[in-house]
């Protein structure tokens, strides 16, 4: 059974072992620190949660309104630091947190754009999901994790 709930910082040190499981291949030794900041102050500004399953936790992710940058021109919702445990890919916890995502974006930020970073890695995922690649940069998360720029279509 999967149980998906807003995050609380008793998760954290599990939440900091997941992103650990999904290194190096989907993150970067040199993210860890950033995600660990995240929890401990941005994460309460963010619409951030958990997922369970069985009352293991396994994975996390969240989304946020940013404001128009550099690729894009107008506010649009983002997908935040995003990740199952690896011993739990491939049995779609991964779509059932997405879909739990684009959900909330459209009760929280109706109308709005939602788009995502992701790597060369996972950017099919997204695209099952109706997520097209809009930009592209080389080795932009790290060297080896290059940028795919994506929004929902």
């Amino acid at each position: 059974m999967i149980t998906i709930k807003p995050y609380l910082p008793e998760y954290k040190n599990r939440l900091l072992d997941i992103f650990k499981s999904n290194m190096p291949l989907y993150f970067a030794e040199e993210e860890f620190p950033l995600f660990s900041a995240f929890l401990e102050k941005d994460v309460f500004v963010k619409h951030y949660a958990v997922v369970f399953k069985d009352n293991i936790l396994i994975g996390c992710g969240g989304i946020a309104l940013n404001e128009p940058g550099k690729y894009t021109t107008e506010p649009h919702v983002i997908m935040t630091w995003g990740m199952v445990h690896h011993d739990y890919h491939k049995q779609n916890f991964g779509k059932a947190l997405l879909a739990f995502r684009i959900s909330e974006a459209g009760k929280i930020y109706p109308g709005i754009k939602i788009a995502l970073g992701t790597t060369q890695h996972t950017y099919r995922f997204f695209e099952k999901y109706g997520f097209k690649t809009v930009c592209f940069e080389k080795d932009h998360w790290a060297k080896g994790l290059d940028l795919y720029q994506m929004e929902l279509i």
